[in-house]
């Protein structure tokens, strides 16, 4: 075992617990945002897509949320909300890029099937079951709450993973 020598009134309490300070619980005002985002995402992209609540769970194994982690896990549900000041756009027939209300036009390279909706064996990966224009997932599809049935519904579902994960969500576009 070794010993650690301090000199006389050396403060311990920083040498013991380092993290203390920002160990603090979640402001009010921090909880409050926090559970706010979580209703709103749940509510707009399902109750499973924000996870674990962390104001009202804990982090897990009965430890509760620090500020911070509220403070950063509030960042990242609110980076999952749809842009309240996004312009609205129509798509128009034989446009390159799918468009919605909900803003910014999906990239050309996310269309890996081209412009084919079709969700039958022809037009669907066997191995990982993606399907359609975009070549979603099942799993994405359903973490997002989409409906890859129709055009109009893969072309909301792209957008809504190109708003939240960017173009790099398909591998095409440099993902």
């Amino acid at each position: 075992m070794q010993r650690i020598l301090l000199p006389a009134g050396a403060l311990v309490l920083a040498a013991v617990a380092p993290g203390v300070a920002s160990a603090k619980p979640p402001s009010t005002a921090h909880a409050r945002a926090y559970e706010r985002a979580y209703h709103q995402v749940a509510q707009h992209l399902g109750p499973r897509v924000p996870g674990r609540n962390i104001i009202r769970n804990g982090i897990g194994h009965g430890r509760r949320a620090t500020d911070a982690e509220s403070v950063r896990s509030l960042h990242v549900l609110q980076r999952m909300l749809p842009s309240r000041s996004a312009p609205t756009t129509t798509p128009t027939s034989g446009s390159s890029e799918a468009s919605s209300s909900a803003g910014a036009a999906v990239p050309a390279c996310a269309s890996e099937s081209g412009t084919d909706y079709s969700t039958g064996a022809s037009n669907t990966n066997a191995s990982s079951g993606a399907t359609g224009r975009y070549q979603i997932t099942p799993s994405t599809a359903a973490a997002y709450g989409c409906d890859l049935s129709t055009p109009a519904g893969q072309d909301a579902c792209a957008q809504l993973i190109y708003r939240h994960q960017g173009a790099g969500a398909w591998v095409g576009c440099g993902g």
